[in-house]
Parts: structure tokens; C-alpha cells; sequence
């Protein structure tokens, strides 16, 4: 019987070269920077910004969450005496709104009109982010409410608050 003779030379790899390290190196890093970059966003502190762009003053801008039982918590966010162009800022705490399926209220008065309000938005998770509500002039009469909530640059699938509502301030009603 004969032996087959089998070649089992082993096989080195080629040693890597510097500009391949040096480019696997700065790829690790720019990957571990927008990692950093994204827990510090995300990490921000949650506050609520209301803005009177319109030219009617705002006596007063109520903000608060509410489910299907009423107010969430106690913790009403109020803004008084916007004149056009100022804006005011709040910080806001996280709230708990899992399972609970709330809206954020938003009561509003313009000087020399009737208290509007409106329910925007959909929240069913823990809410740490910050709000944006703005108010606009579209004529003489009527105003554009803009209301947006965001958790950070990774959205929530649970939290949907981007919304525009035109009010006449004439009748006091949302035009729809």
C-alpha cells in the first residue's frame, strides 16, 4: 500500500499595511464619536419653548398632559404676556404616560379673546424630549398653532406629536 503525500505547507497571511490600520483606526473612531455625539443629544434636558410670532398678544399659554381620567400630573406649564416675537422656556420633567395613550392640552388667550385650547399630539411612553409650540399670524384673523414633540434624533414610534391648527380668532373656533 502506498502513502499519499499531501502538501500541508501552511499559509501566512500578509502583514497589514499601515494606511490599512490607519484606516480601520479612524473609522473606530468616528464610529465611537457619533456614538458619543448621540447619547449627549439624546441626554439633553427636556424643556418646553413656547413662540408668539404673531401680532397679537398672548395673555397666557397653559401646557399639560391629560389621558382618558383627566390631567396626568399637577405639573402645568404656564407662560404669561408673550408680546410678538418673544419666546419662553421651561424645563420640563420626564412623565411617565405608558399605556396611558395622552394628549398634550394646550390652553392659550389672546388679548382680548375667548380661552382656545386644543388636544395635540399622541403619547404612550415615557416622556423625556422637549415641545415646541408656536403661534403665527395667517391674516388678520386667523392664527397657525404649530405643535411638535420630540424625544431626541431617534424618534419613538409611541410618541407622535407634529400638528398645525388654524383658529379664527373672530368666532373663537379651529377652522378645520
Amino acid at each position: 500500500m502506498r502513502k499519499i503525500k499531501t502538501n500541508k505547507k501552511l499559509q501566512k497571511k500578509a502583514p497589514m499595511k499601515d494606511s490599512t490600520k490607519i484606516l480601520l483606526y479612524s473609522l473606530a473612531g468616528l464610529v465611537l464619536l457619533f456614538v458619543v455625539i448621540l447619547l449627549v443629544i439624546e441626554g439633553m434636558s427636556s424643556k418646553i419653548i413656547i413662540k408668539n410670532n404673531s401680532d397679537v398678544k398672548l395673555e397666557y399659554v397653559k401646557a399639560y398632559f391629560v389621558d382618558i381620567e383627566g390631567p396626568v400630573s399637577d405639573d402645568v406649564k404656564l407662560f404669561e404676556n408673550l408680546d410678538r416675537g418673544d419666546n419662553s422656556v421651561l424645563p420640563l420633567e420626564k412623565i411617565d404616560l405608558a399605556y396611558r395613550q395622552a394628549n398634550l392640552e394646550v390652553r392659550f388667550k389672546f388679548e382680548g379673546h375667548d380661552e382656545l385650547f386644543v388636544d395635540a399630539g399622541y403619547f404612550n411612553e415615557i416622556f423625556s424630549g422637549r415641545i415646541n409650540i408656536g403661534f403665527e399670524d395667517i391674516d388678520n384673523e386667523r392664527i397657525l398653532l404649530k405643535v411638535k414633540a420630540s424625544t431626541g434624533v431617534i424618534p419613538s414610534p409611541h410618541i407622535d406629536c407634529d400638528e398645525e391648527y388654524v383658529f379664527n380668532l373672530a368666532t373663537g373656533e379651529e377652522e378645520e
